[in-house]
């Protein structure tokens, strides 16, 4: 089978059935499907929600998945031929809906900005955005999950948890998929937050996050060095704050990030 857009198929019905418990559907639900593939999950969630939108961008694949569509007789499903990344997902439903998908694992960052936007400009469609169902990769699923003080936590954790509160449900052997990953997969749930913490200075507080994980191992008042107009001006804020000097980015939560960019 035809591989692009770096797309493994889940083709185990084990996993589809157990996806299809874990996302919890209702019958009034609108899903926004990432990466369709041949229609497998799609026809099981159309069986039990309102409407799918079903994205899927390979031509050889949308065959597959316009067949299976068809021969289920579904009308609830709207298939829709593009990149995820181009779509317009606010045009989609003007009500609350879920994501769902089995992603591209190397456009993973990509679509979790296109979801979420950035910290301080979150998108448009966030307000009715409640539910992220996606198959990523392992150590992704890892880094999105992690904690202060482990070597997962990372820029990108900062980015989702701001946004929702992720877990991880399960994990996904190679042979469930067509054609077999090289890495290992796991799914997860990214609830989306009701409120968000507001930002004054989204620009510098990015610029702060990225300078502090540039040289993660360094502590912050080295890291932070070109940020300041001087290293005792950085020991002064970080003492204000109640910060210790010693500590590194890693060690650091998101409020604490915001603190220190505030004190700029």
């Amino acid at each position: 089978m035809k591989k692009s857009f770096g797309q493994n198929l889940l083709v185990d019905n084990f996993f589809l059935e157990k996806i299809i418990s874990a996302v919890n559907l209702k019958p009034d639900d609108i899903v926004v499907e990432i990466g369709s593939g041949s229609g497998l999950l799609t026809v099981l969630m159309a069986k039990q929600v309102k409407k799918v939108f079903a994205v899927e961008v390979e031509r050889d694949i949308l065959k597959k998945l316009k067949y299976n569509t068809n021969q289920n007789k579904l009308t609830n499903i709207e298939i829709i031929e593009n990149s995820f990344l181009k779509i317009d997902l606010a045009g989609l439903s003007d009500t609350p809906f879920k994501v769902i998908g089995n992603i591209p694992y190397n456009l993973t960052s990509k679509i979790l900005i296109k979801l979420f936007g950035e910290p301080g400009s979150p998108a448009g469609h966030l307000k009715y955005l409640k539910d992220i169902f996606l198959m990523v990769q392992l150590e992704v699923a890892e880094r999105l999950a992690a904690q202060p003080d482990t070597k997962a936590y990372s820029p990108l954790t900062i980015l989702v948890q701001y946004f929702s509160d992720p877990a991880i449900l399960f994990k996904v052997p190679q042979t469930a998929f067509m054609p077999a990953p090289k890495v290992e997969s796991a799914f997860v749930h990214l609830k989306v937050k009701p409120n968000l913490q507001n930002i004054d200075d989204p620009v510098l507080l990015k610029k702060v996050i990225k300078t502090a994980f540039q040289q993660r191992r360094k502590k912050i008042i080295n890291s932070l060095e070109k940020l300041y107009s001087s290293k005792e001006l950085i020991t002064q804020r970080l003492k204000e704050l109640n910060l210790d000097h010693n500590l590194r980015a890693e060690n650091l939560n998101f409020e604490d990030f915001l603190r220190i960019s505030d004190s700029l």
